[in-house]
């Protein structure tokens, strides 16, 4: 299969239905994560466990490779996962989904794939958004001075939660990436050495993925039932999770609004590495019940 090219992704076309192997693998992303959470290997509020909600973000992200494989060196980098309901470990997830936009900015092209998740029952469980840049550059206007000052300012991270600790090793990483699976037909920068020193690490990166996958344990931990249902995630790759890092995930209470019978809490959630610096980062918000 020819590999994912900018100029091929058509706009607004439709792919799908495309059934992610949940059954196949829920035990590999569960001991990949380290994710013990009794919702996942027990009975849940919803009878049979039920996966995490950042498995959407994952099957989006093989939704889309499903489609074309993605070039080597190409770069997730943003995921924003939005939720509707559990997804019961019973159950099979089913996903349409298109290419919404393509864009050229800071000397890359960029691309956006946004997937629908619903069950075979036909309950709507949520949607991914996947951002992806390619590798190749292209000449583009230079931004202004003043907005890339401002991204580079770092941000003090004060955590309020119990944080997720979760260190990174090339068993949990082959596991979380799916290796030798149809959809990861190939080694790549997460499995092989080789090809991470190729392309300029001197170990193998871990997927962005899997701080999605931390901080929404600690949503869970927090919010319990609300963060499955009409919850949102949207975070930053910033820079590569190495293997051995031990990441941190965390963050705080930004903003708590009432409206009506419920209250819609926006955080600030982050995952940073040992040196402190963050890997990825943005916000969580969910509407839970009004307290009477």
């Amino acid at each position: 299969m020819t590999d994912l090219s900018y100029d091929s992704i058509e706009i607004g076309k439709q792919y799908g239905p495309w059934k992610y192997p949940l059954a196949d693998r829920i035990a590999r992303h569960l001991e990949a994560t380290e994710n013990e959470h009794p919702w996942h290997h027990e009975r849940s509020p919803w009878g049979p466990p039920v996966a995490p909600p950042a498995i959407l973000g994952q099957a989006g992200l093989r939704f889309l490779t499903s489609i074309a494989p993605l070039p080597p060196g190409t770069l997730h980098a943003r995921q924003e996962i939005a939720t509707a309901a559990a997804l019961r470990l019973d159950r099979k997830p089913i996903l349409y989904g298109a290419f919404t936009e393509k864009y050229e900015r800071r000397g890359r092209r960029w691309a956006v794939f946004e997937a629908r998740c619903r069950d075979e029952t036909g309950l709507i469980i949520g949607r991914s958004r996947v951002t992806i840049t390619f590798p190749e550059k292209v000449e583009t206007p230079e931004e202004p001075r003043g907005r890339a000052a401002t991204a580079r300012v770092k941000t003090e991270r004060q955590g309020e939660f119990d944080p997720i600790v979760r260190t990174l090793t090339q068993e949990k990483m082959s596991a979380f990436s799916e290796e030798a699976t149809a959809e990861a037909p190939r080694p790549s920068i997460h499995t092989s050495l080789e090809v991470a020193k190729a392309a300029g690490f001197e170990v193998t990166v871990a997927q962005g993925l899997m701080c999605a996958d931390y901080i929404s344990e600690m949503m869970t931990k927090l919010l319990g039932k609300e963060w499955y249902e009409l919850a949102n995630l949207s975070l930053a790759f910033l820079r590569p999770p190495l293997c051995g890092d031990t990441l941190t995930a965390n963050g705080r209470l930004s903003e708590s609004v009432v409206e009506g019978g419920v209250v819609r809490r926006l955080y600030g959630v982050w995952c940073e590495n040992q040196r402190g610096e963050a890997v990825a980062a943005g916000t969580a918000s969910s509407l839970v019940m009004r307290p009477h």
